[in-house]
């Protein structure tokens, strides 16, 4: 995906390892990276994403799922977990968009990662976007700890697993 800021970025998808406490390779979570045409400048994700529009941040989304798409075997094989960061605009497009939902939900072994900060998190099950979302994929909370979030949707059983 290129991403036009003050010049052209183009994304990097990287895996990035999660063990378990012995050590072991639990899964994987599929970062990006933003690198300037010329090479010469690279950016984190979250310095991007504000910057992105729902177009973009969607193209994003739907390059994860096809580098998915091509390691499957070796998840399944493994036994492993993929996280992949679903974006508040891209929760709605996921549970409405037919064709973008059956290609996130053909991966059993894909859990959806939400953000601390997602919007609306502390509401809960009132929460009507997250509890869809919950109903048809696991779902992951990152950053728990940050201090944005209240346990509510945890304990109303949106997560699937909570990481630190």
């Amino acid at each position: 995906m290129i991403a036009s800021l003050d010049e052209l970025y183009h994304s990097e998808l990287f895996f990035l390892p999660v063990m378990d406490e012995n050590a072991r390779l639990v899964g994987l979570e599929i970062i990006a990276t933003f690198a300037a045409e010329d090479g010469a400048v690279r950016m984190p994700t979250e310095l991007v994403a504000p910057r992105l529009s729902v177009e973009e941040q969607y193209c994003l989304f739907v390059e994860k799922l096809a580098l998915l798409e091509t390691c499957q075997h070796f998840f399944i094989q493994h036994k492993l977990i993929a996280w992949l960061n679903l974006p508040p605009a891209i929760s709605d497009l996921l549970l409405l968009d037919s064709e973008l939902f059956s290609r996130a939900a053909r991966f059993p072994f894909l859990e959806l990662a939400i953000n601390e900060n997602y919007p609306g998190l502390n509401q809960g099950k009132n929460n009507e976007t997250l509890a869809n979302l919950a109903m048809h994929f696991p779902l992951m909370l990152a950053n728990f700890g940050a201090g944005e979030a209240s346990t509510k949707s945890i304990f109303d059983g949106h997560f699937k697993r909570v990481m630190w």
